[in-house]
């Protein structure tokens, strides 16, 4: 009976093991095996808080939080870079190991591993400096189950006994040199290592900080503020290390850049040594006080331990995955499908009510501004994977509404006019040196509407689009009857004077994409007031039958723009199809995307935006060899690194691009599978089109009208499964 027990009790272990190991498979990991000159980062975050990583795992490193934003006078709003608070330094008696020179041969059995099913970055190597080695590790993560919380883990281990230092430290970054990029339209514009040189966090400065240190453990805090802005973010540090130190000196020192703990201790050959921090975040639009909830949050999350917290975070990161995309015969595509999800998930949180900017919380890309974007290219993916995160992105539209009706009203025209670039306020923020943006490419207008209107095709949520969506729906198609101008010669309504789609193209007469998404709204208008009992403005039909978009008779495909010459033929076009949905023959459809191939081809295929879409037109029509020449233009180029980070074009560092990522994501879920969300329900609207090499498809726990589904694709068949 005893060896029955034992031998039963040996084999639910080896279950649970077999368990653990396959909840954890190797394509949720990317891995860095070598240290290199050119390291491109990873990020890691909760849709709150977002970081990006350091190649040794202990230099500090840029942090963003959703909503903090510095307003510099003179210059545009750009989100604020938090005070670093993921630094730590290591004084072996020698040397300190944030000043090695990583390539010089003194990094060893190097290892960073990002680990996307449960939400962590571990980075791991043996330092050998002169006569001394030592074992290093870091353990990051940002907790997905508290919006507030983020823990790290470094341990150290010598080959010989003698005095060691340990720091860890809170830092404010330097002040930038500043552009006044709200005023001056003539700037320099250069390109450095890859990024333009008017990209460059905002800046906060510590208005409080307090160091403490005991035998027992450490605290630490600053309380910060975005230059310009009245808003205050407080972090705070619990830090403590195990086994205990005999004799330890342990001292807290503030200077003007921040405050630091500091360990002094003899390391004993062979011990592994561990220290253990605990950050807690907020900001003064968390709470009233937001000092005292992190430094409750730290201290609670310290009287836990690393490895409960840690575990919260990879609990809630287990249940996001229980919506996954698995497809089998390209073991890359994988890998390149879970990134992309992990990336633009660590960008974005229910109920923050926040948009996602095109680098997400991962830098200061674009500022941080909230673009279509947002809306077109990020949304989608969510609203069928994850819709509680997607209706963040329209509430925080819905919240935006004033500043938008504002904007309409300076600009001179009636209801909500959405900014091309909006800070979190929902101003705009557009630079001096890009303002006919600002003015001119009003489709993001149209493209706001049609996100609330998705969403409510997904939720069929009538109480949230009486209060929420109908009123930004309403004001954006009041905007379109007063943007528009009736051409009484030809019958027609027109929007003259605006930035393409293809923004290379100003001051441009009915470009395409614009007229088609104002009909979108428009018509959406006059569908959500039936809906709801309300009376639509009878222009609203008006404008939507008599808006003009430009056809080549000849030719059998659409403009860029009327009158748009030859050699713009097919750029952008594709995307009055998807995601905007214009019914024509098929072979309109070939022709505009042969058309896009062409441009493309001789252009190049330019940022990873309506290249991840084409690919969609393409299975509609169920032509394999343009989709399959799409396909491989369509990320392949774009990728970074080792940790699979999308870059905004084929040629320069703009990082972590989630723009990229949101559409590559649409490619997967409507272009592969020929699903479509329509007021009669998620439909298989076209045959599904999978890449060569690709076998099968399957989606779990897709969201939708309040039920689950899995769909599988396989055999040139779409199943949809209710669960």
């Amino acid at each position: 009976m005893a060896r029955y027990t034992l031998h039963t009790c040996i084999l639910i272990l080896l279950l649970v093991a077999t368990a653990a190991v396959n909840a954890q498979p190797k394509d949720f990991q990317l891995s860095a095996n070598r240290v290199s000159v050119k390291y491109t980062p990873t990020y890691i975050g909760n849709g709150n808080i977002g970081v990006s990583s350091s190649q040794l795992g202990t230099m500090p490193t840029h942090s963003y939080m959703a909503w903090i934003y510095e307003h510099y006078p003179g210059d545009v709003a750009r989100i604020a870079s938090l005070p670093a608070w993921n630094a730590v330094n290591f004084f072996n008696g020698g040397s300190w190991l944030n000043e090695t020179d990583v390539t010089g041969g003194a990094i060893k059995d190097y290892r960073q591993t990002l680990d996307m099913y449960n939400g962590v970055l571990k980075t791991g190597y043996t330092w050998i400096e002169k006569s001394n080695k030592t074992d290093i590790s870091t353990t990051l993560f940002v907790s997905r189950s508290n919006p507030n919380l983020a823990g790290m883990e470094f341990t150290v281990k010598v080959d010989k006994s003698g005095p060691v230092r340990i720091i860890l430290p809170i830092i404010q970054w330097s002040e930038p040199k500043r552009m006044e990029l709200a005023k001056i339209a003539d700037i320099n514009i250069k390109m450095i290592n890859g990024l333009p040189n008017v990209w460059y966090p905002g800046h906060m400065t510590i208005e409080n900080l307090m160091a403490h240190g005991a035998q027992t453990g450490a605290v630490e805090s600053v309380v910060a503020k975005p230059d310009g802005n009245s808003v205050r973010v407080a972090i705070a540090q619990n830090i403590s290390w195990y086994p205990r130190f005999i004799n330890a000196r342990v001292t807290g020192d503030t200077t003007e850049v921040g405050p630091s703990i500091t360990v002094s201790f003899n390391a004993k050959a062979g011990t592994i040594y561990r220290f253990y921090r605990y950050v807690g975040i907020f900001s003064s639009r968390d709470t009233k006080d937001p000092l005292l909830s992190a430094r409750r949050t730290a201290s609670n999350a310290a009287l836990s331990g690393f490895q409960t917290i840690l575990k919260s975070s990879e609990t809630a990161w287990h249940k996001l995955w229980k919506t996954d995309i698995i497809v089998k015969g390209d073991p890359t595509l994988q890998k390149v499908i879970h990134s992309s999800m992990f990336y633009l998930l660590s960008s974005a949180r229910a109920g923050s009510d926040f948009g996602i900017p095109p680098m997400g919380l991962s830098s200061d890309g674009y500022y941080g501004h909230i673009f279509w974007d947002s809306d077109t290219w990020m949304f989608p993916p969510l609203l069928l994977m994850h819709p509680n995160i997607a209706r963040s992105m329209v509430m925080f539209r819905y919240k935006a509404l004033p500043a938008a009706e504002a904007n309409a009203k300076l600009n001179g025209y009636r209801g909500a006019m959405y900014p091309w670039e909006s800070d979190e306020n929902g101003n705009e923020a557009c630079p001096k040196f890009a303002y006919q943006n600002a003015l001119y490419e009003n489709h993001v207008t149209g493209d706001v509407a049609f996100a609330q209107w998705q969403y409510y095709l997904a939720t069929q949520n009538k109480s949230w689009l009486k209060h929420f969506g109908y009123p930004v729906i309403k004001e954006t198609a009041d905007f379109w009857t007063s943007r528009v101008k009736y051409d009484p010669a030809n019958k027609t309504y027109n929007i003259d004077h605006v930035v393409s789609v293809d923004e290379g193209l100003i001051g441009v007469n009915n470009d395409a994409y614009t007229n088609l998404v104002a009909r979108r709204n428009l018509e959406i208008a006059t569908r959500a007031a039936k809906l709801l009992g309300e009376r639509p403005d009878s222009m609203w039909s008006r404008v939507a039958d008599g808006l003009y978009i430009p056809y080549d008779s000849t030719r059998h495909c659409y403009l860029t723009y009327q009158g748009a010459p030859p050699q713009s033929l097919g750029a952008v076009v594709p995307l009055l199809y998807y995601p905007l949905e214009l019914k024509v023959p098929n072979e309109v459809k070939k022709n505009d995307l042969v058309n896009a191939l062409g441009f493309m081809k001789k252009n190049g295929t330019g940022v990873m935006m309506g290249i991840t879409l084409y690919q969609i037109v393409a299975a509609e029509i169920q032509d394999r060899t343009l989709f399959e020449d799409f396909y491989k233009m369509s990320y392949r180029s774009y990728i970074r690194g080792s940790f699979n980070v999308f870059a905004e074009t084929p040629e320069n560092m703009s990082t972590n691009f989630l723009t990229g990522t949101g559409g590559f994501l649409q490619q997967v879920l409507f272009g592969y599978t020929g699903l479509r969300i329509t007021s009669r329900g998620l439909v298989k609207e076209y045959k599904p089109m999978l890449p060569t090499g690709v076998t099968s498809l399957r989606i779990t726990n897709l969201h939708f009208r309040g039920k689950l589904y899995d769909a599988i694709v396989e055999r040139g068949n779409t199943r949809l499964i209710q669960k």
